[in-house]
């Protein structure tokens, strides 16, 4: 009868067993290890984070001065920005007068003296600002001349001949008293585009 050999079957199979236990140890240490390897870079992001947290507050400390000075800064700007305004349309106009009363010296005829110019004159604020011309000339055909030549102007607009009027000097000689008006262009009140035929006065 052929012998059977069970210690050499037992030992095989006990070497088996503790091959099977040092992987599952390996296997288990390894996720153990992966386990503590990922917490540790938890942990470190986590402390990464709150550095850059705490450094961002620093920063937002150190810049709150900076911060409130550009808000004020900007307050004062709003505040001032009517004067602003007005300071910058005053400019416009002052231009705009120059440049008409450069074009009158340069331009009026020799036989017209011009006794006063009145700018800004307005009737109905929808309607352009009107610029009122009294003079004296030594004929009518010269005022028509200074007609001519303001329409050569281009900030001015339907020109008009208000009256003239003749005034002798003596028996020799007499002059004419003239008022022309022209309205300036670009000087009408902006209209609303909502309800602006319906308010009447």
């Amino acid at each position: 009868m052929p012998v059977i050999n069970l210690i050499e079957q037992e030992l095989q199979h006990r070497r088996r067993l503790e091959r099977r236990i040092r992987l599952l140890g390996l296997v288990w240490f390894g996720l153990i290890a992966m386990a503590a390897g990922g917490w540790g870079a938890l942990i470190l992001y986590t402390g990464y984070l709150q550095m850059q947290s705490a450094r961002m507050q620093e920063e937002l400390v150190r810049l709150t001065p900076a911060m409130h000075a550009v808000q004020q800064t900007q307050q004062e700007l709003s505040a001032l920005q009517p004067q602003i305004s007005t300071l910058q349309t005053a400019r416009k106009e002052t231009g705009r007068w120059q440049q008409l009363l450069q074009h009158l010296s340069l331009h009026t005829p020799p036989a017209c003296y011009l006794t006063s110019v009145e700018f800004g004159k307005r009737n109905d604020p929808k309607k352009p600002m009107e610029v009122v011309i009294k003079g004296i000339a030594s004929s009518q055909q010269a005022v028509g001349d200074l007609m001519l030549r303001l329409n050569q102007q281009a900030d001015l607009e339907n020109i008009r001949l208000d009256y003239t009027q003749e005034r002798m000097l003596d028996e020799e000689g007499s002059t004419v008293e003239f008022q022309i008006t022209a309205q300036v262009k670009g000087t009408a009140a902006p209209q609303s585009p909502s309800g602006g035929g319906t308010s009447g006065s």
